[in-house]
């Protein structure tokens, strides 16, 4: 399953991340979670919990500039999500990781506990083609 999980994911991101060099003329960074909803929960949960983090940590992160989304797929294995967090660099990475290590941050970060499970995480470095 990890397997299929792995390649369906990579799919995924590989869509996500191709549509963001488009719009991006400098190196950004993506953090890629690959999850699962919890029993009884939607994809709309998912979206207010994404929303909540995003606007917590733009907030909390000097700069912000950080945007993320919840890619669900259209076809192929429809029990899997990913998380795609976009950093304009890895100051800011960094800066967000350091944020939500605080007791705050926790806090902001649990609601994801309450309706999902992530098996796996990836940061990729996307550069442009020119």
């Amino acid at each position: 399953m990890n397997t299929l999980v792995s390649r369906v994911g990579a799919a995924f991101v590989t869509g996500v991340l191709c549509t963001s060099v488009v719009t991006a003329a400098e190196p950004t960074y993506e953090e890629v979670w690959t999850c699962t909803l919890k029993e009884n929960k939607k994809i709309e949960d998912m979206q207010a919990a994404n929303s909540k983090w995003l606007k917590w940590i733009n907030e909390n992160v000097e700069g912000g500039r950080i945007s993320s989304s919840v890619v669900s797929s259209v076809v192929g294995n429809t029990e899997i999500f990913l998380y795609v967090d976009s950093y304009p660099d890895l100051g800011t990475w960094s800066e967000a990781k350091a944020a939500v290590d605080t007791e705050e941050g926790q806090a902001v970060d649990e609601v994801f506990e309450g309706v999902s499970d992530c098996t796996e995480n990836h940061l990729y470095k996307m550069t442009p083609t020119e």
